[in-house]
């Protein structure tokens, strides 16, 4: 028998299927696999991949991509199946699911076919990062309603917060897009570590660390407030943030880079599931009977 509880751990196995598909991912790109199987579906003509590591690098990632599209069908069927008669955010939302994830499978066969074109590679990772961000909604929602009104004050500083991580990745993702990686080699500006440098790749790499100054802080702001309310997915948030910094400065002022571009898209992944997952929280509606409770409580409190 399909329940909530089921129906939550099908969609936190989902999850993170989906999260493994961004590691794989990054594990594709900085190893330089992306053309390990230079034809799409198959690999080499074959429905699987040679013994090799390029290829078996990316076929992995193909493998669990299909797994996860299952997952994402499944995970469909048993919203509409859970909330039958119902038109819930979980089943539009799950609808939304599948329908990127089917584009995200298409655009990867291009991203093949275009021998990974930078911006359809980050068209590709964007489009990741919001399924991703998707079923950690869906996983949300699914789940027990919220016992007290709903802070909006803070939902607002986390509805800001979620648009602009995914901008802060994005902007990471054109720093390897372009090799700007290999240009600006200090940190936590070019040159010296102090210069600004706008000229050619460096572009990329000046935009992505002024866009983590600025986002990074606001992020820190509002993921400290959050520790009021939330205090355990704000805090281990708040550690990817700090991890992921750190990654991004060991990147810029080291030379053999794969490991840990490949742990900086891991960490920055799971940032992103972390700063959605409150914005989620926080603008999550409480039930009516709680809303009621807290408006009689104000107007209780009122002077006369």
């Amino acid at each position: 028998m399909l329940t909530a509880g089921r129906f939550r751990a099908l969609v936190a196995v989902t999850a993170l299927s989906g999260y493994l598909q961004i590691t794989l991912g990054g594990l594709v790109r900085v190893s330089g696999s992306g053309l390990g199987c230079p034809d799409w579906p198959t690999c080499y003509g074959k429905p699987y991949p040679p013994l090799t590591f390029h290829a078996i690098v990316e076929y992995s990632h193909r493998a669990n991509g299909a797994l996860f599209g299952l997952l994402v069908i499944l995970t469909v069927l048993a919203g509409f199946w859970l909330y039958r008669g119902r038109r819930t955010p979980v089943t539009w939302l799950t609808v939304a699911t599948l329908a990127t994830v089917v584009a995200e499978g298409l655009l990867g066969w291009q991203v093949v076919a275009n021998l990974l074109a930078p911006v359809l590679v980050l068209v590709h990772l964007a489009i990741a990062l919001l399924i991703l961000g998707l079923m950690v909604a869906i996983y949300i929602l699914a789940g027990p309603a919220p016992t007290g009104p709903a802070d909006r004050g803070f939902g607002r500083l986390a509805a800001a917060a979620a648009p602009l991580t995914f901008l802060l990745l994005l902007t990471g993702s054109s720093v390897v897009a372009t090799k700007a990686d290999t240009v600006c080699k200090s940190w936590p500006l070019c040159g010296t570590g102090f210069a600004f440098d706008f000229g050619g790749a460096a572009a990329f790499d000046m935009l992505h660390r002024l866009t983590v100054g600025v986002v990074g802080l606001f992020l820190a702001y509002v993921l400290v407030a959050g520790l009021r309310r939330h205090r355990r997915l704000a805090a281990l948030t708040l550690l990817a943030l700090a991890v992921q910094v750190a990654l991004g400065a060991l990147v810029a002022v080291t030379s053999e880079v794969a490991f840990l571009q490949g742990a900086h898209i891991v960490v920055g992944s799971a940032l992103w599931a972390g700063v959605v997952a409150l914005a989620v929280l926080a603008l999550r509606p409480a039930p009516a009977a709680v809303r009621d409770d807290a408006r009689v409580t104000a107007l209780e409190g009122r002077p006369a």
